[in-house]
């Protein structure tokens, strides 16, 4: 009885593994979730973009490589990483995690779309102030501080851009932006004053003062023109 028994519940257990093993297999693999974020372009190298929210107050300075990625345009066509350039406002999709670098890296980025374009400050900046900055060594100028006066031309977090691009930019200069603590000793400063006129238009005034050569002053009257920041007549 106890053998029949036994030989009954083998039995069981052998149609019951049958009957799972001819089931189809469970995909477990989970769908990576997607996150979505709006960015302004700020800056450019190669096929790496660095970039800032375009909206909030998110101070973070954020990068991620646009090689390889599918990228559109403002029509929803196909694009390039070459097509992507500072002020250029984009939708990025990545799967929500961002790496503790500096800047902020985005992971798994799978999808970049252009939504609109922006007049960039911190290239059209950037490009003035490298045009009036002196040739130094480390040795010469330790350090660089470029502040700014009257009305806001740049935002906290464009200031922010605007520092790591000019530490990429003088390679070997260091360069801070209204910074918490001044120096003196070994010092460059570049101050930049900005007034807003009529029409839109802001009257620029950038002096460089260093111990390598006498003191340096650009005035300019800058607008907005298509989009970009152009020199005034």
């Amino acid at each position: 009885m106890r053998k029949c028994f036994f030989r009954s519940l083998i039995i069981i257990l052998c149609v019951l593994f049958a009957c799972s093993a001819c089931q189809s297999p469970t995909n477990t693999k989970e769908t990576s979730p997607t996150t979505k974020v709006a960015l302004e372009i700020v800056y450019k190298k190669n096929q790496i973009c660095y970039a800032i929210t375009s909206s909030g107050s998110d101070m973070a300075l954020y990068s991620f490589n646009a090689a390889a990625q599918p990228i559109f345009d403002q029509d929803g066509k196909s694009s390039t990483a070459t097509d992507l350039q500072p002020g250029m406002l984009v939708s990025l999709e990545y799967d929500g995690y961002i790496l503790e670098t500096y800047p902020a890296q985005f992971s798994g980025v799978s999808s970049i779309r252009v939504t609109g374009v922006h007049a960039n400050s911190v290239e059209f900046l950037g490009s003035l102030v490298s045009g009036m900055f002196p040739s130094a060594t480390p040795e010469e100028v330790e350090r660089w501080e470029i502040t700014f006066s009257g009305d806001d031309f740049l935002s906290a977090k464009e200031k922010r851009a605007l520092e790591y691009k000019m530490q990429e930019e003088w390679i070997g200069a260091n360069v801070f932006v209204d910074p918490e603590e001044t120096r003196t000793k070994k010092t460059g400063h570049i101050t930049i004053d900005a007034k807003k006129g009529e029409n839109d238009t802001v009257q620029l005034t950038i002096r460089v003062d260093s111990v390598v050569q006498d003191p340096t002053e650009r005035k300019m009257t800058v607008s907005i023109q298509d989009g970009k920041w152009t020199m005034g007549h």
